[in-house]
């Protein structure tokens, strides 16, 4: 069965391909990019972008195609860290809390590192 990709990720990482694993395949997608590929039932996938990853997929029944996003927790809270580590670094001139910041920020890539992508189904209408 043939199978559309579709990345659609805005413009985090636009610069740069992400892969996409399907069984032992990979595949790069740039920016907004589609890609037809001939899938057989069932297969895993797994979008990833050097250590940012999706979960991995198992899919039984494929569907016509699949739409490559970001995690919404990821664009909502990641402006918000940088900015307020720059906020830290002009305002609060104290050690200890440009090093809980910084922490914060480690702490929440080790949390959305295998979640920050998600793969969904793409809706009849956007073919």
């Amino acid at each position: 069965m043939e199978v559309k990709f579709t990345r659609n990720t805005g413009f985090y990482g636009m610069g740069s391909p992400i892969t996409l694993r399907i069984d032992d395949r990979k595949i790069s997608l740039f920016h907004n990019q589609s890609t037809k590929v001939t899938v057989q039932s069932p297969f895993t996938m797994q979008a990833s972008f050097f250590w940012l990853k999706s979960p991995k997929y198992v899919i039984t029944e494929p569907k016509k195609g699949y739409t490559i996003t970001m995690n919404i927790l990821l664009i909502q809270l990641y402006p918000l860290l940088f900015l307020f580590s720059g906020i830290s670094a002009v305002f609060f001139q104290n050690i200890g809390y440009s090093v809980m910041i910084v922490f914060m920020m480690i702490g929440f890539f080790l949390f959305i590192k295998n979640k920050a992508y998600t793969i969904k189904e793409t809706v009849d209408e956007e073919f």
